[in-house]
């Protein structure tokens, strides 16, 4: 059995391997799967068990400034199989104009293109377990049986897929469990990362249990598998030789953080009844993967995104309750309540804003009567719409960041501030799709765009939220005066450390980031296999 609990193995331990992981999500796992039968040696720390448990998930408690968005708390999951084991499984590739380096979004470029990538995203394609590689829209829709596949100029219609199934800790459990090369230690939260004295060399890491048994791993290679805060973080915590934290010489680490805005916006109201099942549409959120395969979004083609100057964006439906696509339900009051009752649910913990929600709810009790009641009316009349969803690119933005606070957890780790900002131009990506649409709908009698316009001080919608995808934090960039780590997800400044997981990505796209994260960790892999050619 390859599969420990730190918390039941007794005293200190020291262990020695070709290649130490720290993160058992989907990087982490689609990492260490790429060596099974390898002839390295490789360990695989992970916070979580088996099981979601409340203690592991405390630890990421934090802060929130800047906009609103999800807190830490409630958007990543410390658990063998990370948040793939609560993710929709939605899944497509980036474009080829999201690995471009355009003039008017500054800070943007990666530094390969999209045909580097996509073998990887063939391979990614199958470890996701989604269908054939094929995004074409042609495949899957007709005309005929989908009659939102509009013919325009200006739109693209594109495909997601769905993961199923998608959880990698169940579904990959037996593959690393029955490993000979691959030893998975659960219950391991990173305390330390200790350095040479100049801070170029890993020499080991340290984990604990809360339970304070330890191990020691030291490793030729190491990799930072833990998401887009948790990557900064702890690079930013262990800073006993570099004050400002490993990797931070040019103090890139926490900056850029990106996440992708969604809109529940109002809804569609179709021209005739065909319309009321389409392409475009998920029909419930519990059966995607199963009964629903894929669903189809639109986009500004990419050729209108350059010639306009403008970042991505994607809207396609839900199926919602009336009272969800109307304006009352994303006040602060109703936000706040959504969150509240989240907590009732174990959909979230309490954190340090638990006051400002409650102020909030009792402050908005006519606008939260108000979406009661109208819940009441869905559940003695249920009606249906099709609510508008839409998602934004979030483009690089420099004080946009993860820093730490003075607060710090069980073991001793500095809690984390997330400051979430965007730049005043990424509303246009919006604005120009859903002009695009109201005017491409107009033209071809499909129906009306009910849209619900109000708006927060900063003119941002104000059902806008975070999608939980975070980005950006430790950025790929062939220079380190630009990026933390280098085209090939090492960190500049030390020699054998990667990173891996969309803290890399320069920019995000406004697709769903997993399955290039899952690409990125197979190209890693191979990367790392020619580094331990040797053994």
């Amino acid at each position: 059995m390859t599969i420990h609990n730190l918390h039941n193995m007794r005293g200190d331990s020291g262990i020695s391997c070709d290649l130490c992981v720290i993160g058992a999500g989907a990087a982490g796992i689609t990492l260490a799967r790429e060596f099974l039968g390898h002839r390295a040696r490789v360990v695989l720390l992970e916070s979580g068990e088996l099981e979601f448990r409340h203690r592991p998930q405390f630890l990421y408690i934090g802060e929130n400034r800047g906009i609103d968005n999800y807190p830490t708390t409630h958007s990543r999951f410390r658990v063998f199989g990370g948040t793939t084991t609560r993710w929709g499984g939605q899944c497509r590739p980036l474009r080829p104009l999201d690995f471009e380096s355009r003039p008017e979004i500054p800070h943007s470029g990666w530094p390969f293109g999209y045909d580097h990538l996509e073998p990887f995203y063939r391979k990614a394609q199958e470890i996701c377990n989604l269908g054939p590689y094929d995004y074409v829209p042609g495949s899957w829709l007709r005309q005929q049986d989908n009659p939102l596949l509009i013919d325009s100029a200006l739109l693209d219609t594109i495909i997601y897929q769905f993961s199923y199934p998608g959880d990698f800790g169940q579904v990959y459990y037996q593959d690393l469990a029955s490993a000979t090369n691959v030893d998975v230690y659960l219950n391991s939260n990173l305390t330390e990362i200790i350095t040479t004295d100049d801070a170029r060399q890993l020499t080991g890491v340290q984990a604990a249990s809360f339970n304070n048994n330890r191990v020691f791993v030291t490793a030729r290679h190491y990799v930072l598998a833990c998401g887009g805060i948790e990557n900064p973080r702890l690079l930013l915590n262990c800073n006993r030789v570099a004050p400002q934290g490993i990797g931070n010489d040019h103090d890139l680490v926490g900056r850029f953080f990106m996440d992708h805005p969604y809109f529940l916006t109002g809804y569609f109201e179709p021209s005739n009844q065909q319309l009321d099942h389409n392409c475009c549409t998920i029909e419930d959120y519990n059966k995607v993967g199963t009964e629903q395969k894929f669903h189809a979004a639109f986009s500004l083609k990419e050729n209108v995104l350059r010639d306009r100057g403008v970042n991505g964006a994607g809207l396609y439906f839900v199926k919602r309750p009336l009272y969800k696509t109307l304006a009352g339900y994303y006040t602060p009051a109703g936000k706040s309540f959504t969150h509240l009752v989240n907590i009732v649910r174990h959909d979230d913990v309490p954190n340090r804003k638990f006051g400002s929600h409650l102020r909030n709810v009792l402050r908005g009790l006519d606008t939260v009567a108000v979406t009661l009641g109208r819940q009441a009316l869905h559940q003695v009349r249920p009606r249906q719409m099709l609510g508008l969803r839409a998602v934004l690119e979030s483009t690089p933005n420099p004080d946009s960041r993860v820093t730490l606070t003075g607060k710090r957890d069980h073991f001793g780790m500095r809690r984390v501030c997330v400051d979430w900002r965007m730049n005043a131009a990424d509303r246009s990506g919006f604005d120009c799709l859903m002009k695009t649409l109201r005017n491409e709908f107009e033209r071809l009698s499909l129906g009306r765009l009910i849209e619900d316009e109000s708006v927060d001080a900063d003119n941002w919608p104000n059902s806008m939220t975070g999608g939980k995808h975070h980005m950006g934090t430790t950025r790929m960039h062939a220079s380190p005066n630009h990026g933390v780590v280098d085209e090939n997800c090492r960190v500049h400044s030390v020699a054998n450390l990667y990173l891996a997981g969309s803290s890399v990505f320069p920019t995000g796209g406004f697709v769903n980031p997993t399955l290039t994260i899952v690409a990125l960790a197979i190209r890693l892999a191979d990367h790392l296999k020619m580094q331990l050619r040797n053994l």
